[in-house]
């Protein structure tokens, strides 16, 4: 008899030793979540985030700190469990009848179903807090990926295109290959703005975007650099090859016909100016910003709608 109880007491110090490994684990999991989205929280006190993504990363945080407060719970009752153990293993020699020995069986197995109890509670919320979890982390994955669109014309912000562009030239370095900057500026914005009003402006800086992402690929990045200032980042692109995807961008835009939509009053001819730079050797974001904002800049004093490149100036 006594030999089957201390087999029975060994597997189930076993077992609980196995949960509380189990358990560490899982803890440092939580722990891990929870630093993670800490360091968001600072990170986005540095950079301004949308409220959707502050307000999922706190729910985020709190689910884990609440998954961690069960598992600590769990981990106590396990311990509780481990004591009584090794208590009830260390009466059995002493133990004279079997009526006691009875005593001491009934008290374990109400102890070990009080641990299937609340094991089987703590399967069940952890299934609920992973499927909330998983949620969780789509909404953020939104939230992120909004912080990173400009809210007027939903192309890149300029957040976005400093990471872009840095990744791009790290790859076009690694692989040899070329990689072109197209700065894009519409011309005499402020007179429309003047004229017609910052709502009609805005419409125009959404066309504007729209006539962009028109005539890249799907790798390419159209952003918002400021105003109604905006940047292409064409990997893989050799400089002519990105001189004509700008020159289809500019003829497109001076081809539209906008008019107000209330009364009909034509707007008049929108145009725009181009500057491109390929990147060079010895290149870095900033050298490569720097000139084909410098070109951009050429374009505009060479007459407006029009394009200025590292070796020519296309004139429309």
């Amino acid at each position: 008899m006594c030999g089957l109880v201390n087999q029975v007491f060994r597997f189930d110090l076993f077992s609980v030793e196995a949960c509380l490994v189990g358990l560490l684990v899982l803890s440092l999991f939580g722990f891990g979540l929870v630093l993670a989205w800490q360091a968001g929280r600072r990170t986005a006190v540095r950079r301004p985030a949308t409220a959707d993504l502050a307000s999922t990363a706190i729910q985020l945080d709190n689910q884990a700190k609440s998954i961690l407060d069960m598992m600590r719970a769990y981990s106590e009752a396990g311990e509780r469990y481990s004591v009584s153990l090794v208590q009830a293993g260390s009466n059995l020699p002493t133990t004279a009848t079997p009526a006691e020995v009875g005593i001491i069986v009934k008290f374990l197995l109400a102890e070990n179903a009080k641990m299937q109890n609340e094991a089987s509670t703590l399967r069940k919320t952890l299934e609920q807090s992973k499927s909330q979890i998983e949620k969780l982390r789509g909404n953020l994955a939104e939230a992120q990926e909004a912080s990173m669109l400009d809210p007027l014309t939903s192309v890149s912000n300029r957040r976005r295109f400093d990471e872009r562009l840095e990744r791009e030239l790290t790859d076009a370095r690694l692989h040899g290959t070329a990689l072109s900057l197209v700065f894009a500026d519409i011309d005499n914005f402020k007179k429309v703005n003047d004229h017609f009003g910052h709502r009609i402006g805005d419409e125009i800086l959404k066309t504007f975007a729209r006539v962009l992402l028109d005539n890249v690929c799907a790798r390419d990045t159209v952003a918002r650099y400021g105003g109604e200032e905006f940047a292409v980042i064409l990997p893989e692109t050799a400089i002519e090859s990105a001189r004509q995807i700008s020159e289809r961008m500019r003829k497109q835009l001076e081809s539209m016909q906008l008019a107000l939509n209330d009364s009909g009053r034509e707007i008049g001819r929108i145009t725009a100016s181009f500057g491109i730079a390929s990147l060079n050797k010895g290149d870095n974001a900033e050298t490569l910003i720097q000139r084909a904002d410098d070109k951009l800049y050429q374009a505009k004093c060479a007459g407006r709608n029009r394009i200025a490149t590292d070796q020519v100036a296309a004139v429309a």
